[in-house]
């Protein structure tokens, strides 16, 4: 698909290779605007890049969005130099005068990284080989941020992983039951509210310490790695828009979410929804080899709890979105968001039911 003509003036804002030869949409992805440009060097070579509009209606401070990622970015780029990693960051490319992202004529920003070829995502783990690579990304992605000594990250969305502000958001929601949706999901509500206590636990243990405060991905999910399309082994961490400080729990939480059952995230069929232990087990593997000793004791014991409650936590943003009329995530079959709350209780249910298996999975990894 070609693209409108504004965005060839938007993309040759850019410092590419040589001239743009094709500009075409990537499908995919809730939040921002993503495309493939292509340029041509002056060796004849198409150069790929991706050029993405970051969405002001989810990030209203999109320069403090940016600058956390030039911030991170250059710090991992640095770790690679060094020979500490083998995994790939992503790499900004500067506009002609230089800037690390550009704003449009409306004051929205736009950025280009380089094209990381040979390479795919997923949006789900069907085998513990992939749930292994994604999770040890993730884990060695806190690791090396661990030494961050740069400026102070932003935290650019107060209250992201804040669960009992996302309960009174969905109490609102359906209150106001904007688009008539509360009456056909009153079970759903009464069974997640049944749990809300759970939004009081790490709290106090982050206020006072207990667990340290760290710079984290924050939408630490498989789609949000970049894999090999030869061995499926990690390459890069990506989607950066949310890096900022945070629990290394809220990481991990978001990995069992999104990588413990071998079903879509809006599943219907909601017998086929349920942790997979072979898939925890590399999960929690991975995770615990890519982070090393960066990880605490007390941390360690609270993953499995993690992994509920960010699941919770999912379960009920997508529920309040759907009582709102679809307004946050993009919604491309229906009730889509009804459906996505839906498996992520299942899957909520299903980690609580197995709670104790995965304690003792947990336990068993030296």
């Amino acid at each position: 698909m070609t693209a409108p003509v504004h965005l060839d003036a938007i993309a040759g804002r850019f410092a590419l290779a040589g001239p743009i030869v094709w500009i075409e949409q990537l499908r995919g992805g809730h939040i921002n605007d993503s495309y493939r440009v292509l340029a041509r060097s002056a060796t004849g070579v198409e150069v790929p890049y991706l050029l993405q509009h970051v969405n002001p209606a989810v990030f209203p401070d999109a320069v403090r969005v940016m600058e956390n990622i030039a911030y991170v970015t250059r710090h991992l780029a640095a770790h690679r130099r060094a020979g500490r990693t083998a995994h790939e960051t992503l790499t900004l490319v500067p506009t002609v005068s230089g800037a690390a992202w550009m704003e449009d004529a409306a004051r929205s920003c736009w950025r280009t990284y380089t094209y990381l070829a040979g390479t795919h995502v997923r949006e789900r783990a069907d085998r513990p080989r992939e749930a292994f690579e994604a999770a040890r990304a993730f884990g060695e992605f806190l690791r090396l941020l661990a030494d961050y000594k740069g400026p102070e990250l932003h935290v650019t969305l107060p209250g992201f992983h804040d669960v009992a502000a996302r309960f009174d958001q969905l109490d609102a929601a359906a209150a106001r039951d904007a688009v008539g949706r509360a009456p056909a999901v009153a079970a759903e509500l009464e069974t997640l509210r049944a749990h809300r206590g759970l939004a009081g636990i790490l709290p106090p243990l982050l206020a006072t310490g207990v667990l340290p405060l760290r710079i984290t991905h924050n939408d630490a999910k498989i789609a949000n790695v970049l894999l090999d399309d030869r061995n499926e082994a990690a390459r890069c961490v990506v989607d950066l828009d949310t890096v900022m400080p945070g629990s290394l729990l809220h990481d991990f939480g978001d990995m069992v979410r999104s990588m413990t059952t071998p079903t879509d995230e809006d599943e219907p069929d909601l017998a086929k929804i349920g942790v997979r232990p072979d898939l925890f087990d590399a999960v929690a593997r991975g995770f615990l080899e890519g982070a090393g000793s960066v990880i605490t004791t007390r941390e360690r014991e609270l993953l499995v709890f993690a992994g509920r409650l960010i699941t919770l936590e999912q379960a009920v943003r997508f529920l309040a979105d759907y009582l709102e009329g679809d307004r946050y995530y993009r919604n491309t079959r229906g009730d889509q968001n009804l459906r996505r709350a839906r498996a992520q209780l299942a899957l909520f249910l299903s980690l609580t039911d197995r709670q104790s298996e995965l304690e003792a999975i947990v336990e068993s990894i030296k």
